[in-house]
C-alpha cells in the first residue's frame, strides 16, 4: 500500500509541474475577428486561430494569402493584421491598478493599431517595433506596413500614417511625429535611413493601406 502511494504522490507531482508553464502563461487577448487562415506559433508547435481563440505573450501570429486578423488585447487595444503579415507579442502584462507593459513587434505585412487602457496610462510602457522604425505612443490609432505607393516605383519601402492621436517614427538616422489624422511618412526597407518629410498621404497611398486591412 505504502508503495502504491509513494507512486501516486510521484505521479501528483510531476503532474503539477507539467501544469505550471500553461498556469503560468497567462493570456494577452483573443481573435475577434478573422477572414482566411492564421495561426500562433510558440517554441514546440503552431496552432491554428479561430474567432474566439486566445493569444498569450511570446505568441508570434501570422496570417495566410487573402487573409485578415483582428486581436482584441486585454487593455482594449486593437491590432489588425493584413495577409501574409508577421508579428510577434513580446510582452504583455496588464493590471488596471498596477505596472502594465505591452510590447509588439511586425516583422511583415500591413498593420493597424489602436491603443487601449495602457497607452492611454502610461503610454511609454507600449513598445511597438517594426523592420525600419521604432514607435513611440501618444494615445493613437495608426497603421503601417509595406507598401507600394509612396516611394519611387521599385523601391521596397513601409508607411506609417496616423488616425487618431500622434505617434512619433523613429530610425537610426532620424525621426519625425505625426499628430494630425491622415499625415504620414515612408521609409526604404533596403537601407538605413530618416523618415520622409511629414505630409498628407494622397488619396492613392491611403487607399492601398486601407484595402490592405479591409475585411
Amino acid at each position: 500500500m505504502k508503495h502504491h502511494f509513494g507512486i501516486l504522490a510521484v505521479l501528483l507531482f510531476v503532474g503539477l509541474l507539467c501544469g505550471l508553464p500553461a498556469q503560468a502563461q497567462q493570456a494577452a487577448g483573443q481573435v475577434e475577428r478573422q477572414k482566411g487562415t492564421a495561426s500562433r506559433s510558440v517554441t514546440g508547435g503552431t496552432s491554428d486561430l479561430a474567432p474566439g481563440d486566445l493569444v498569450f505573450a511570446g505568441d508570434e501570429i501570422r496570417t495566410g494569402p487573402g487573409a485578415r486578423l483582428q486581436i482584441r488585447f486585454h487593455d482594449q487595444s486593437k491590432l489588425s493584421l493584413g495577409e501574409n503579415a508577421r508579428i510577434t507579442i513580446d510582452q504583455f502584462v496588464y493590471s488596471p491598478s498596477g505596472d502594465s507593459r505591452q510590447a509588439l513587434a511586425m516583422v511583415s505585412g500591413v498593420f493597424r493599431f489602436a491603443t487601449g487602457q495602457i497607452g492611454k496610462l502610461a503610454p511609454r510602457n507600449v513598445v511597438f517595433r517594426t523592420p525600419v522604425a521604432a514607435i513611440g505612443i501618444r494615445g493613437t490609432v495608426f497603421l503601417g506596413g509595406e507598401l507600394t505607393v509612396g516611394m519611387p516605383p521599385g523601391q521596397p519601402h513601409y508607411g506609417f500614417q496616423i488616425t487618431v492621436g500622434a505617434i512619433e517614427v523613429t530610425s537610426s538616422a532620424g525621426s519625425v511625429v505625426l499628430d494630425v489624422a491622415g499625415q504620414g511618412t515612408f521609409l526604404p526597407l533596403t537601407r538605413i535611413a530618416a523618415p520622409t518629410p511629414v505630409r498628407q498621404w494622397t488619396e492613392a497611398e491611403a487607399a492601398e493601406a486601407v484595402a490592405a486591412l479591409a475585411f
